[in-house]
């Protein structure tokens, strides 16, 4: 059960996720964070000592959620493959539901200064290792048991990872569509054992 505090700080995240999907970070002010949360603007700075305090909580916030969903599909009695298609299918579900995680996730609040990046990375950086070392987990066992080529399985669930960038930016550029399917095929396609030694037309000889 989450403490009183903790209750506190993620109702502070979720009105500062409404914000800054809809304005931008930098369009976001602590004051209109303050207002979403219905809280005093002191009481933001209890939990958070600056804005960049709050992108990089947001940041965090989302690659828990997405660990969790890592964990609970990795536990499903199903083969390798189907929980990777059961964890795609789960995070393109969110994100299609959610299409402000753009404006969150952009280069443009990403390329902050070099003082806050240094936060970041100290931050956030050991979550998305983290979330690249249960992909790969899950990538490896499928490599033992035949069902996956034998790649390297932390290129393979960066790669994985990736994707979710490109579906992002796919949505960005066609509000509305639907690419996860092509995506999924796209990045399945390349790592099932029964097509290993296949080629693209262009690659015969």
């Amino acid at each position: 059960m989450k403490t009183k505090s903790e209750v506190k700080r993620l109702a502070l995240l979720k009105a500062a996720f409404a914000v800054v999907t809809e304005k931008g970070y930098f369009e976001t002010t602590v004051d209109e964070v303050a207002r979403r949360a219905g809280v005093a603007k002191g009481t933001v700075y209890l939990y958070f000592k600056d804005k960049p305090a709050i992108y990089i909580g947001l940041v965090d916030w989302l690659l828990e959620q997405a660990l969790e969903t890592i964990a609970a599909v990795a536990a499903r009695p199903v083969s390798p493959r189907r929980r990777l298609e059961e964890l795609f299918s789960t995070w393109a579900t969110g994100m299609m539901s959610n299409p402000g995680v753009m404006a969150l996730l952009s280069m443009e609040n990403v390329n902050q200064s070099s003082t806050v990046m240094k936060r970041f990375r100290k931050h956030v950086l050991p979550r998305m290792l983290e979330m690249e070392d249960a992909v790969a987990g899950v990538l490896k066992q499928g490599i033992e048991q035949g069902e996956f080529r034998p790649v390297e399985p932390r290129v393979a669930a960066t790669m994985f990872i990736g994707t979710f960038h490109a579906m992002l930016l796919s949505l960005a550029r066609s509000p509305g569509a639907r690419p996860d399917e092509s995506i999924k095929e796209l990045f399945f396609c390349g790592i099932l054992a029964e097509s290993r030694g296949r080629r693209t037309d262009g690659n015969r000889r």
